[in-house]
């Protein structure tokens, strides 16, 4: 009795194992007839489904495609991460011959306008213009020196913490040693100087711009300096 069900028990397993081969092996020899493509967290910006279509079918061919053991998925998400618009693609085996691609744009967190125009994320990574898509990141006026560029995503993630300076924040220019903000609402422009102490620098900047709304000054500033300790100047 026992020998019984120690057997039946095994046939069973045996023929789920053989079922489950048969139906992989089977779905592996599909023809893949459809590419289904989503956007991480939002809306595509910059790409489109249709456009990582054409980029696929450029580089494979109309669908449908061989059978999908044989495409090699990694060899597919690193063509589409050429795409300088790209940060990061997944490409999976739905059922019933569909291919999922999984695609995380890259996001921009400023526009550097100087010989050359180009964008930078909040790694350094610089990516083009696009005509499909324009954020709304301050811009950085004249050309970005390599130097620079770490301590102007340091401005820009501070400033980025705060809902009124990062509503507010316009342009970004450096020169002669120093970086300036342009404000959208207000007609001076604001003098950082250099990174350090930055917390206390945009602390005063708000500040001023809290008194600058809540009364009527006398004098129409062209530019105010935080770069002094305690104090803010105007000129």
């Amino acid at each position: 009795m026992q020998l019984n069900k120690y057997l039946f028990f095994i046939t069973v397993l045996i023929l789920t194992l053989l079922i489950s081969a048969f139906a992989h092996l089977r779905n592996g020899k599909r023809l893949v007839e459809k590419v289904a493509i989503s956007f991480e967290s939002q809306e595509a910006r910059f790409l489109s489904a249709t456009l990582v279509n054409k980029l696929l079918i450029q580089n494979k061919g109309e669908l449908p495609w061989k059978a999908k053991d044989s495409l090699v998925l990694s060899k597919l998400e690193n063509l589409i991460e050429e795409n300088p618009y790209v940060q990061n693609a997944e490409v999976f085996h739905f059922k019933q011959g569909v291919l999922g691609v999984n695609i995380r744009e890259k996001n921009a967190v400023v526009r550097v306008q100087g010989i050359k125009k180009y964008y930078l994320d909040k790694e350094g990574n610089q990516f083009p213009i696009s005509k499909n898509h324009t954020p709304k990141v301050p811009v950085f006026l004249g050309s970005l020196e390599e130097g620079q560029k770490e301590d102007l995503l340091l401005l820009i993630d501070q400033i980025d913490k705060d809902s009124f300076l990062r509503d507010e924040l316009a342009s970004i220019h450096y020169r002669s040693n120093s970086f300036f903000i342009g404000l959208r609402s207000y007609g001076f422009e604001v003098e950082i100087g250099q990174i350090r102490h930055i917390a206390e620098k945009l602390s005063k900047l708000k500040v001023f711009c809290a008194y600058h709304d809540n009364h009527k000054l006398e004098k129409n500033y062209r530019q105010i300096n935080l770069k002094f300790k305690n104090q803010v100047v105007g000129s």
